[in-house]
């Protein structure tokens, strides 16, 4: 287990390399958390320095994603304020020290608290009656940690995240067939769009994101005084895999991600 002094030396140093845009360079075994509780000490560690939390990304929503992440359980990680944006928007590339990846998400905007309860699971319809909207997403995956040293290290690192695109909110979320709802990802260039990745609601348990902030209202939750927060969004994995993009690119990265009737989501990469 980490002591003190230990946990302070690795949140200062994960916070300090979001902030700088740089990765580390390597990650003494000393700086592994030992168990789920202590990475999220360490990530409520480097959120205290970074910003407030705007929502979650959940992860390892099914036993065989838990086996692979080695955790032991559905897990989140933070959506900070400082890189939690509304679409359309401008990022740019140099923020982020190595590979970057896109995902198009649905995400699930809380209208009232779903603190921890652990001795009483929540019910699905307790957890619907908490989501005010559905918010479309992209989120930019980045890492400041070597990949593959630690699943329970990345949580500390907000788990690659680099940041989260929104779109605007709507209330119409429990009559959407997600399963069915296509979200194809493009590029847009002077001959138009460009499909670059292509997915549904398919790839999130069957087709049931809702089920995925269920999953995370009855887990160990990373915020262990408030749990999930009225106004936070919950964001339930990626519909169209990992789209990696060129850090080497040298113009403007135009993309779009449409949902349909739901709503497109507009994001330019700067080099």
């Amino acid at each position: 287990m980490m002591d003190d002094t230990t946990l302070a030396t690795v949140a200062e140093a994960l916070a300090s390399a979001r902030r700088a845009g740089r990765a580390l360079a390597g990650v003494p075994d000393a700086w592994l958390p030992a168990d789920l509780p202590e990475a999220y000490r360490l990530q409520r560690a480097v959120n205290a320095q970074l910003g407030a939390v705007r929502g979650w990304k959940v992860s390892a929503l099914t036993a065989e994603a838990q086996r692979a992440a080695e955790v032991p359980g559905v897990v989140a990680a933070p959506l900070l304020a400082p890189w939690f944006v509304e679409s359309p928007a401008t990022l740019s590339l140099a923020q982020w020290p190595a590979w970057v990846k896109l995902e198009c998400e649905f995400a699930f905007e809380l209208a009232r608290d779903l603190p921890p309860r652990p001795d009483r699971p929540y019910e699905r319809s307790e957890v619907e009656a908490a989501i005010a909207a559905l918010r479309i997403g992209i989120e930019v995956c980045a890492a400041r940690v070597p990949a593959g040293r630690s699943t329970l290290l990345e949580l500390g690192d907000a788990l690659n995240n680099g940041a989260y695109v929104v779109g605007p909110p709507r209330s119409d979320w429990r009559g959407v067939d997600y399963a069915h709802r296509s979200i194809v990802l493009s590029a847009r260039d002077g001959a138009g769009l460009r499909e670059l990745a292509r997915g549904s609601g398919r790839a999130i348990l069957g087709g049931d994101p809702v089920g995925a902030v269920v999953l995370m209202a009855n887990a160990l939750a990373p915020d262990p005084e408030r749990g999930l927060a009225a106004g936070q969004v919950v964001t339930t994995g990626t519909c169209t895999g990992a789209l990696p993009v060129d850090l080497s690119v040298l113009q403007p990265l135009a993309l779009v991600a449409d949902y349909g009737d739901l709503g497109r989501l507009e994001l330019t990469l700067q080099p």
